[in-house]
């Protein structure tokens, strides 16, 4: 019984001992339509205070950077790259190069062509938040969109 009991409880220790990585991050997806066809995908993420993310364009030898991940799909064509604003730059002496980041809050955008009446838009983004130090994300977002045409 001793033995049982000795069981049970180191289990329940140790299912609580796994720490959650805190959330410090927080995605919102929306769309913006045009006339001719198109839309324009709009992902915001906010962070708390203190923590960064790196910019898609993280030079060679630098940390991981962020990576927007579509799935195929017929009904829809990537036009162009994911757009982002101009991040904060600075040498970083652990990469020996310098970093771009972003903090507090960030939009990207991504302009779309929808081929068909409805369809739907999935992926990933793959991304570090960090403060002292890194904690590697995946969020996943998908949009249903319509196709609009002008008059």
């Amino acid at each position: 019984m001793k033995k049982t009991i000795a069981v049970f409880i180191f289990t329940v220790l140790h299912l609580f001992s796994f720490a959650q990585a805190p959330r410090v991050d927080k995605w919102t997806f929306s769309t913006e339509y045009s006339s001719n066809g198109e839309a324009l995908l709009v992902f915001t993420l906010k962070l708390d205070a203190g923590w960064h993310v790196y910019s898609q364009n993280t030079p060679a030898g630098g940390p991981l950077p962020m990576v927007f991940k579509f799935e195929p799909n017929s009904c829809y064509e990537l036009l162009g790259k994911c757009i982002e604003p101009k991040p904060h730059e600075e040498y970083d002496s652990t990469f020996e190069t310098k970093v771009l980041t972003f903090d507090k809050e960030v939009t990207f955008r991504q302009q779309v062509k929808v081929k068909t009446t409805n369809c739907k838009i999935k992926g990933t983004i793959e991304y570090q938040v960090c403060k002292d130090a890194c904690i590697f994300k995946e969020t996943s977002f998908d949009f249903n969109l319509v196709k609009i045409t002008g008059k």
